[in-house]
């Protein structure tokens, strides 16, 4: 008897959530904080495209311009593990 209500709620929440929902909420594995998840990483690398097409090379060089502190704060969240 438990086994068939247990059955039969895991089939009505699966109707009421959509195919593969459930499969999808209990056995897909959650990023950590620190891990970059693909479409925050694609954020990045578009925000490092338009810096790059925005500033000069020799401005990334300059320590002290704003353009080096962008480039260095996108790098160092790319590189989060």
């Amino acid at each position: 008897m438990a086994l068939f209500l247990i059955y039969v709620t895991a089939t009505e929440f699966s109707h009421l959530f959509g195919p593969g929902e459930l499969r999808r909420l209990f056995f897909t594995s959650r990023p950590s904080e620190l891990q970059l998840n693909r479409r925050q990483r694609l954020r990045e690398l578009l925000r490092l495209s338009r810096l790059a097409d925005a500033h000069s090379a020799g401005e990334f060089r300059n320590s002290a311009s704003d353009a080096h502190r962008e480039l260095v704060e996108i790098v160092e969240r790319l590189a989060q593990k």
